[in-house]
């Protein structure tokens, strides 16, 4: 008799906190014949809290069955409450396929921070074809500041689609990096280019320039120069604009200041630095050439010709 009894309480300890029979139970009570772990439930029946059912192994916080369930409780395409999966509703995530926090996919609407599609998404990454708030990205389709559409991979900031864009926002297809824009040529930091009026410290043409360099003949601000068109201040043009020019010779030591009203290309003479406030024309100048022009002859910063007899 003994023993019997012993055999009872080995039989109630092994079976301790794991339930099965087919029957509903509650809370923490699990059922089906098969071994359970703790926080481990199955069989196919409507289960409360905390308690997963339908015959396949699953681990805390997961749980599916075609059900409805309560908080923290997931399942199939049924009406489900907050934090819980399905379909259409904010935080909520199904399709039948694993999925991990934060990440949704299913094809149907959803709103920010929800993802769908069928296809692995990260944090922040959204698409579908379908409208999307902010930093959703999605299909071609017009989108606001910070929005990304085109079906091709984007990264933080970087926008692409050929459609008109707003400010730091970039397009054509190619990858972009902050604040750089580009037409389908390479450009560097604060460079631009691609033939339409740009703003100030904006560059454009199709050729590269560095930091405060223009040129593509359309009128331009203060401090930039150009070909030749009309320029702002301490920018003079062609014709009979006077200039100081060097006349040297072999047989003396001196130097001439010479004023004349050539044009542009005529006197062929070496100028100095003096020469302020000169014509230019779309020749290379260099930065040390600060307001300093030259009109179709090569100028150097300082030139001082002493010819010796």
């Amino acid at each position: 008799m003994l023993e019997k009894t012993n055999e009872g309480k080995a039989e109630a300890s092994r079976h301790q906190k794991v339930r099965h029979d087919g029957v509903n139970e509650t809370e923490n009570f699990r059922h089906d014949g098969v071994n359970e772990t703790e926080n481990v439930r199955h069989d196919g029946v409507n289960e409360t809290e905390n308690v997963r059912h339908d015959g396949v192994n699953e681990t805390e916080n997961v749980r599916h069955d075609g059900v409805n369930e309560t908080d923290n409780v997931r399942h199939d395409g049924v009406n489900e409450t907050e934090n819980v999966r399905r379909d259409w509703t904010e935080n909520v995530r199904h399709d039948w396929v694993n999925e991990t926090e934060n990440v949704r996919h299913d094809g149907v609407n959803e709103t920010e921070n929800v993802r769908h599609d069928g296809v692995n998404e990260t944090e922040n990454v959204r698409h579908d074809g379908v409208n999307e708030t902010e930093n959703v990205r999605h299909d071609g389709v017009n989108e606001t500041e910070n929005v990304r559409h085109d079906w091709v991979n984007e990264t933080e900031n970087v926008r692409h689609d050929g459609v008109n864009e707003t400010e730091n926002v970039r397009h054509d297809g190619v990858n972009e990096t902050d604040k750089v824009r580009h037409d389908g040529i390479n450009e560097t930091e604060n460079v631009r280019h691609d033939g339409v009026n740009e703003t100030e410290n904006v560059r454009h043409d199709g050729v590269n320039e560095t930091d405060k360099v223009r040129h593509d003949g359309v009128n331009e601000t203060d401090n930039v120069r150009h070909d030749g068109i009309n320029e702002t201040e301490n920018v003079h043009t062609t014709g009979s604009t006077r200039r100081r020019t060097f006349a040297t010779t072999r047989s003396t030591r001196r130097r001439t200041f010479a004023t004349t009203g050539q044009r542009d290309g005529e006197h062929g003479a070496n100028e100095t630095a003096i020469v302020e406030n000169r014509l230019h024309d779309g020749a290379n100048e260099t930065a040390s050439l600060e307001n300093v022009r030259h009109d179709r002859v090569n100028e150097t910063a300082i030139i001082e010709l002493l010819s010796l007899p």
